[in-house]
C-alpha cells in the first residue's frame, strides 16, 4: 500500500537472493485455522480489531480521512464505506505518533481496519473474502506491515500486500495485485508485484496468500498465481490491515482523479482467516 516503484523479474531474483517469481500450480490444501473472524457479531470486535482515525494519507497522496464511523459490520460482514465529505482529524496515525496535535482537513471519509497491537503473524495462510468495490479513484488493499522495525524503519523492515486493486470497472484492466515492498531506504524502495485477473469484479472472491519459511504463494479463489522466495525482511511477524482509499498516485496515474460517481462505495468483507501455512 506504500508508493514504490515496480521492478521486473530480474530486480526480484537480485533482491531475493536469486530467486525467480513464477506461476505456480500447486494443490491447496484444506484449511486449519489457528485465528479467524466472520463478523456474526452486528459490531466490530475490538478485541481483534481497531478501527483507524487518521488523516494520513498513507505517503500515497490518498485522499481519506479514515474514521471509525466509517467502519460497521452487517449481515454480509465487515463493511469499509468510503464517501465524499469533509473530516477534520488527526494528521497521523496512532502507531506512528502524534505528539504534534496536527490535525488536517480532507474531503473524503473511508474505512480501515488493523490488528496492530492485537494480533500478528509470522507464517500461515492468510485469506480474506472480499466484495472490492468499483470506482476511478477507489484503491481497495488487504495487506500486512511489520510489528517491529527488526531492519529499520521503512522500506527496510518490509511490507506485504495480499491483494490490492485501483480503479476497477473504471475502463482499465480488472486486475488483483500481490506485492512486496522492501528496500535500503525510502526513495529507494523496490517493489516486487505480479497480478491476475478478476474474471467478475462485482463479485465476492477470496485473496490469499500462503507463507511459510521457504516461499510466499499469492492466491485467487484458491489457486495460486504468483510465488517468490521467503527472504529477510519477511520472515519477522507482520499484522493485517484492510482498508479501502480513496485516491492516491495510483489509482490517478492515468489523469482521471476521482470520479465523483465512484461514490459512496463499500469494502465488503465476508470472513478473514489465518490458517496453518501449506508445506
Amino acid at each position: 500500500m506504500r508508493e514504490a516503484a515496480a521492478c521486473g523479474l530480474s530486480a526480484l531474483a537480485a533482491l531475493l537472493g536469486g530467486g525467480v517469481i513464477a506461476p505456480v500450480h500447486a494443490a491447496v490444501r484444506e484449511c486449519r485455522p489457528v485465528w479467524s473472524d466472520h463478523f456474526r457479531s452486528g459490531s466490530l470486535d475490538i478485541a481483534r480489531w481497531t478501527p483507524s482515525d487518521d488523516c494520513w494519507g498513507g505517503g500515497n497522496g490518498e485522499r481519506q480521512c479514515y474514521t471509525p464511523d466509517s467502519v460497521s459490520v452487517g449481515p454480509q460482514g465487515l463493511i469499509l464505506s468510503a464517501a465524499a465529505r469533509d473530516v477534520v482529524g488527526p494528521e497521523l496515525p496512532t502507531r506512528l505518533g502524534r505528539g504534534t496535535g496536527r490535525q488536517r482537513l480532507r474531503h473524503y471519509a473511508s474505512g480501515q481496519v488493523t490488528t496492530y497491537g492485537k494480533a500478528a503473524f509470522r507464517y500461515g495462510r492468510i485469506e480474506v473474502r472480499a466484495r472490492l468495490p468499483q470506482g476511478q479513484g477507489l484503491w481497495p488493499a488487504i495487506w500486512m506491515m511489520p510489528v517491529h522495525d527488526a531492519y529499520g524503519a521503512f522500506p527496510r523492515s518490509g511490507e506485504i500486500d495480499i491483494a490490492e486493486a485501483v480503479n476497477l470497472g473504471a475502463g482499465g484492466a480488472n486486475l488483483a495485485h500481490g506485492s512486496l515492498h522492501s528496500g535500503p531506504a525510502l526513495g529507494e524502495t523496490r517493489s516486487l508485484t505480479g497480478a491476475t485477473a478478476l474474471s467478475d469484479p462485482g463479485a465476492f472472491h477470496v485473496f490469499g496468500l500462503n507463507w511459510t519459511p521457504r516461499r510466499l504463494t499469492w492466491l485467487l479463489d484458491g489457486k495460486p498465481y504468483l510465488s517468490a522466495p521467503t527472504r529477510p525482511p519477511f520472515d519477522r511477524r507482520f499484522y493485517l490491515i484492510l482498508n479501502l482509499a480513496v485516491g492516491g498516485r495510483w489509482p490517478e496515474a492515468n489523469g482521471h482523479g476521482v470520479d465523483p460517481g465512484s461514490l459512496p462505495a463499500r469494502m465488503v468483507i465476508s470472513w478473514v482467516r489465518v490458517c496453518a501455512p501449506d508445506s
